[in-house]
């Protein structure tokens, strides 16, 4: 596979075809394995544990349980086990886990992301990478000692380290390498496109070995300082896609991040690409940056002209820029999950009499943290990108979610009769603020407080913007006019009620009918369909109150919320807001 040319029906490694039964990509990484002997690569995952729907326990039959379990392969007793790569004598290592994912790109293969593939078919992460992340870290004294450099136009001084690199230190590494890169802003924010996912090889949870040598004898002291730089580096990520939650390494820690929210939450999981007939769950951090992205334009968009809130999302969240060049930006995120806190369970259901599986997720607790992706920020920068980082994640939190399937509410906790029927799958997801990050909600002692919250927020992100490129409040611009989810008021409506029951009014909407007569699913346009993004989010909001001494606290029950981008000219949708408004206790507050 690594041989032919990169044209369809022959290999098109990074394209990810629908339904097909096997992809080219995992054609690649099996090939890539029979360098190595069976015995040494590890077992397949076992399955997720069953989650059975809510109020029925598991049935367990006694022919199931003695239902005879598979033989595992015996590997042949000739077969030696892979030799790890090793470093030399006179070469100081270090082990380090990647928290999550490690992505680098060889570059050897046109539109296919994978790592270099080093000695003996191991992955390899490069001497001159790991040199320029280690140098990033050094003050100039430093890096002229360790890494050498220009002295004169005509003169240059070696430096006394050697970077070696890094390679595994087991074979777990070849596990879950068919990574899937799946963007879908354009689709989510501004049109109605069709988006493709794109394979790429990243190493999944890997403990790494690197390697530095001297030309000259160090003192352990100076190992030591020479260690804390590489750490320094290695806090800030290394590989590519680092503000997206790859590349970052545990327990690895820098400088305090700009903002740090404990938060726990539930939901659907998202899955990779379908392997051996099985698709493999994952708590994927990556998704986080993609909802915050998205609420940057959103927002932005609802502020200034189009090109400018694609050009300060961009400053933000990093992207590619005219010409296709890369842009760095500000920010970074990190997702922090202590052993024992996440949870990852399958439900089985049966669509068209079929047997499928989706995956959910139970985070108890964990920490979502923003960086700067730049240790150099001003005193006014880091101010700046704190208040826009807290504002956005107030905003995601308030109005939606985090993750797969953040528009709806977790069914799970809000609707079960909906999961009692085997034939209906996991739907939405539900986050909630821990102690003490629950002083960054937003507080709804009355309705009108949500409105108050929204307009704080783009305020926010409107300071931010040069007083040149800001819009009238009451003003759209014409480049936006016909994108799906502006944030404005000319586009947008946010509606709530009070669920102090812990019920939900509007779930009932979703999938059953409301003045008896008519379902508001029936208006795809606005709910959505298979492959068509909806244009309505139903969030259960925890009722955060602030009492009379000031303190923020959990009240009883939730604000259910309703937030609504009507289609232009769309009967259906002008119907059920009228509904809203004549019928319902909700309250129309932003």
């Amino acid at each position: 596979m690594m041989f032919r040319a990169p044209v369809e029906n022959r290999c098109q490694l990074q394209r990810v075809i629908k339904d097909a039964s096997c992809q080219d990509s995992h054609r690649w990484v099996e090939e890539w394995k029979q360098v190595f002997p069976e015995s040494s690569l590890p077992q397949p995952e076992p399955p997720l544990p069953r989650k059975s729907a809510p109020g029925k326990r598991p049935r367990v039959t006694p022919k199931a349980l003695a239902r005879p379990t598979k033989p595992k392969p015996v590997s042949s007793p000739t077969a030696a086990p892979a030799s790890i790569p090793d470093f030399g004598t006179g070469v100081q290592t270090r082990d380090y886990t990647v928290s999550w994912r490690l992505v680098s790109n060889s570059g050897q293969e046109e539109g296919f992301i994978r790592p270099i593939i080093g000695g003996k078919g191991f992955p390899y992460y490069s001497g001159a990478s790991m040199k320029g992340a280690f140098l990033r870290q050094c003050s100039p004294a430093e890096g002229l000692r360790y890494c050498g450099g220009k002295l004169s136009d005509s003169e240059t001084q070696p430096g006394i380290l050697r970077f070696h690199g890094a390679y595994p230190v087991d074979m777990n590494w070849t596990k879950r390498l068919v990574d899937i890169v799946h963007s879908q802003q354009e689709k989510q924010v501004i049109a109605d496109e069709t988006t493709n996912a794109n394979a790429q090889i990243s190493l999944y949870q890997v403990t790494l070995r690197f390697g530095i040598s001297s030309t000259q004898v160090l003192e352990e002291s100076q190992w030591q300082q020479i260690w804390q730089r590489w750490e320094q580096a290695l806090a800030q990520g290394i590989g590519g896609r680092v503000s997206a939650g790859y590349g970052q390494f545990h327990p690895v820690t820098s400088q305090p991040p700009l903002l740090q929210v404990m938060l726990k939450g539930q939901g659907v999981a998202s899955t990779l690409i379908r392997e051996h007939q099985q698709r493999l769950a994952e708590f994927r951090p990556n998704s986080f940056k993609a909802a915050l992205r998205g609420h940057t334009l959103r927002l932005l968009s609802g502020l200034t002209d189009a090109e400018t809130a694609k050009e300060f999302t961009q400053r933000l969240w990093g992207g590619f820029g005219k010409g296709n060049g890369s842009i760095v930006g500000g920010l970074q995120v990190q997702v922090q999950v202590a052993a024992g806190e996440l949870e990852l369970q399958r439900r089985d259901y049966q669509p068209n009499n079929s047997k499928a599986s989706i995956p959910l997720y139970h985070l108890k607790s964990g920490c979502l943290g923003i960086s700067a992706m730049s240790g150099n920020l001003s005193t006014s920068q880091a101010q700046q990108f704190t208040q826009i980082a807290a504002a956005l994640v107030k905003f995601a939190l308030l109005l939606g979610g985090l993750g797969k399937s953040w528009r709806r509410v977790d069914h799970y906790l809000f609707y079960p009769e909906y999961l009692q029927n085997s034939k209906k799958p996991a739907m939405g997801c539900h986050w909630e603020y821990l102690e003490p990050a629950i002083d960054y909600c937003q507080t709804v002692n009355q309705l009108t407080d949500i409105g108050a919250g929204i307009d704080q927020i783009r305020q926010v992100m409107r300071e931010w913007i040069p007083p040149e490129k800001r819009l009238p409040s009451d003003e759209l611009s014409p480049s936006v006019q016909q994108w799906r989810e502006p944030w404005h008021r000319q586009r947008v409506q946010v509606w709530g009620r009070w669920a102090r029951d812990g019920k939900s009014q509007a779930i009932d909407w979703f999938h059953g009918a409301y003045q008896g007569e008519n379902s508001i699913k029936n208006p795809h346009r606005l709910t959505g369909s298979m492959g068509t993004t909806g244009r309505i989010w139903h969030r259960m909001y925890p009722n955060y109150v602030r009492d009379d001494s000031g303190e923020v606290r959990v009240g009883r029950g939730y604000v259910e919320l309703l937030t609504i981008f009507p289609p232009q000219k769309c009967s259906d949708t002008d119907r059920f807001l009228r509904f809203l408004r004549r019928d319902t206790e909700f309250e129309q507050v932003w």
